[in-house]
C-alpha cells in the first residue's frame, strides 16, 4: 500500500474514535440530568404540597408520591408546570380544573 494512503486511514481512524461533538453531547446529556435531578426534586415538592392541601389521606398521598418517582419526565413535567399553576392561582375556578388533570395523569400513568 502506499504511505499516503496509510497515512489517511490513520486520520480517518484516529477520528472516527476520537470525536469532539460526541464528547461535547455527552458532557452535555450528563450536565442536563443533573439539571433535571436538582429541579426534579423541587417540583416533587410543589407537587407534593399541592397535593397535601387537596387530599388528606396520607396512604394515598404517600402512593402518589411513589408514582410519582416511576413518571417520565414529559408527565412529570406537566404535573409541575400545574402544580405550578394551582400554587400561583390561589382559589380561581381554573385550579379545580388543574387538580383533576393531576388526579388524572398520576391514576392513568
Amino acid at each position: 500500500m502506499h504511505p499516503i494512503y496509510i497515512c489517511f486511514l490513520s486520520l480517518l481512524f484516529i477520528f472516527s474514535i476520537w470525536n469532539p461533538a460526541v464528547q461535547a453531547e455527552t458532557r452535555k446529556s450528563n450536565a442536563d440530568e443533573e439539571y433535571r435531578g436538582m429541579h426534579r426534586e423541587t417540583d416533587m415538592t410543589k407537587i407534593l404540597s399541592v397535593l397535601g392541601k387537596k387530599v388528606d389521606d396520607q396512604k394515598m398521598l404517600e402512593r402518589a408520591r411513589k408514582k410519582l418517582f416511576t413518571l417520565q419526565e414529559p408527565q412529570f413535567s406537566l404535573i409541575a408546570s400545574l402544580s405550578e399553576q394551582i400554587i400561583k392561582e390561589g382559589n380561581q375556578p381554573g385550579v379545580d380544573i388543574a387538580f383533576l388533570l393531576i388526579t388524572i395523569l398520576i391514576v392513568l400513568s
